[in-house]
């Protein structure tokens, strides 16, 4: 189980009798002062301020140490004298300010990490040069600005399989040649601005991963990668890369990851590049690179080995060549695809508008298709509905409402200004209350009518339900004479008049008496 908030402990005179342990981790504990027999690994975070010479003297077998976030203030000369088998070492974070740490007797050390301390030298003790199984070194997060051949010298005679992690210093210069037995080289936000343009690397055969990724390099001098023939991996995002060397004619980056070069970078390229080896990369042979596919078809005087740059979109065992990817097909496909997107933006619009046109229509369908029942299936609350313009409201309240309601039988009718809802749109109730809630409907026609727009809109939706039904439901009542081209203005008028008999209205007292007799029974007349 852990233990935790432990500020002494004293196993001097106690043995540890489990012979598999192999890890003891202190960590976050408030440890003041280490000494003699802590059998362990890990003190992170214990606030240990001083460790004496025979701190690790009964430890001989330790192969790691951390001390992360340790105050460390004090090192005993000899304090890690005793792990003649320590491979790792981590001082992240306790306030180091030199890699001159007594380790001579660490010939097994493996891993050295002091990052996030006050380090502002690389040089590292002359007798670390013995240690052949030194592979790496991690300063990151240190104040290291400046970077001499003599601060150097002891990580040139350690022959190879080498590793520096330099990221996040303050780098203002790297002298050429110092680092030749590297593998792996880390410069990530490192901010270097000038790195001997960059020809530090020049004698770095052994590289085989550079990472420079957001350092501030602006410039690049081709020329320093020429030897890097077993770089596998090279990470430059985040720079400004803005050219290479003017007078480049040759550029390798073959049996890479590459699989797209953007066009501008393309344009970039020195105009006297004389060849430009991109085989054995997986090349992306689709429609969204057909400007880096159309480079290589256009510029294969230029490129190395242009049969050998493979499309690797689909299979990475693909032996299908770039050069043959047909361009055509894409501008086909992009021809094909503006025109679907042209001819769907056009059907949305035109949609769009006839839905706004038509929306009453569609209203009045939504509610037939919920389910429709004729007048001799519902119980309707009117009679009749009239139809008319506002400004022929005198004649239907003196003379229409007058002679049917207040007649014999009473006739009750749907009239918008007395019997609409308050408070409920103009078009649900046209549909609810007038139309679906009335066995008839009573159009008044005159020139008013034909110039009202919610008349035309009413009567159109009256023929719905009459089409719907297939009986008369509808009577016109003709107020005034309205010359027959004015009728075609109205939607189904013109036919409804031609096809249908109507009543028309006239101030001769004897005709009139006929007019109301014949309104009254086509009212009361039930459905055929």
């Amino acid at each position: 189980q852990s233990c935790t908030k432990v500020s002494f402990l004293n196993l001097n005179l106690h043995t540890i009798q489990y012979s598999y342990l192999e890890t003891l981790d202190f960590s976050f504990n408030v440890l003041k002062h280490l000494k003699t027999v802590f059998p362990v690994f890990f003190f992170c975070e214990c606030l240990i301020k001083h460790i004496e010479n025979d701190t690790f003297y009964n430890v001989k077998n330790l192969t790691t140490l951390i001390l992360t976030g340790n105050p460390i203030t004090y090192f005993g000369p000899g304090c890690l004298n005793s792990l003649h088998n320590l491979q790792r070492l981590v001082l992240v974070d306790v306030g180091l300010s030199s890699l001159m740490l007594q380790m001579n007797d660490l010939t097994k050390l493996q891993e050295l990490r002091v990052g996030t301390n006050n380090i502002e030298s690389i040089s590292l003790p002359p007798f670390m040069s013995t240690f052949k199984e030194f592979s790496l070194l991690d300063l990151h997060a240190n104040n290291i600005s400046i970077i001499k051949t003599d601060h150097t010298a002891v990580l040139r005679e350690i022959v190879r399989n080498m590793t520096l992690i330099l990221s996040r210093n303050p780098l203002l210069y790297i002298e050429p040649g110092g680092f030749d037995s590297l593998e792996i080289l880390d410069f990530h936000q490192a901010t270097v601005v000038r790195v001997g343009y960059l020809s530090v690397l020049c004698n770095l055969k052994c590289l085989r991963y550079l990472d420079v990724s957001y350092s501030s390099i602006t410039f690049t001098n081709i020329f320093s990668f020429y030897v890097l023939k077993n770089l596998d991996v090279f990470k430059i995002a985040g720079n400004n890369f803005q050219m290479l060397h003017p007078k480049t004619i040759s550029l390798y980056v073959d049996k890479n990851s590459i699989t797209s070069i953007p066009l501008h970078v393309l344009q970039s390229l020195p105009t006297n590049l004389l060849e430009f080896d991109l085989s054995s990369n997986p090349v992306d042979c689709s429609c969204s690179q057909t400007d880096f596919i159309l480079w290589i078809i256009q510029n294969q005087k230029v490129l190395k080995n242009p049969d050998k740059i493979f499309c690797k979109t689909f299979s990475p065992s693909s032996d299908f060549r770039a050069k043959d990817f047909d361009i055509h097909s894409c501008v086909h496909k992009k021809r094909l695809t503006i025109f679907v997107s042209v001819c769907f933006v056009t059907v949305v619009v035109l949609l769009s508008f006839l839905v706004y046109r038509f929306q009453f229509y569609l209203q009045y369908c939504c509610i037939l298709l919920r389910g429709y029942r004729s007048p001799g299936q519902q119980e309707c609350s009117y009679d009749a509905f009239v139809i008319f313009s506002s400004y022929d409201e005198v004649w239907v309240m003196n003379e229409l409402m007058e002679n049917l309601e207040n007649g014999v039988p009473p006739i009750q009718l749907c009239l918008h200004m007395r019997d609409f809802q308050a408070g409920k749109s103009i078009t649900s109730n046209i549909i609810d209350e007038a139309i679906m809630g009335s066995r008839k409907i009573i159009v008044v026609v005159s020139q008013h009518f034909i110039d009202s727009a919610w008349c035309r809109f009413e009567f159109e939706l009256a023929q719905s339900r009459f089409m719907m039904e297939r009986n008369a439901n509808i009577i016109i009542i003709i107020l005034e004479d309205v010359e027959e081209r004015k009728t075609k203005k109205v939607f189904g008028l013109h036919k409804h008049l031609k096809k249908n008999t109507y009543l028309k209205w006239s101030r001769d007292p004897l005709s009139n008496m006929r007019f109301w007799i014949r309104l009254r029974k086509a009212i009361i007349a039930t459905n055929q």
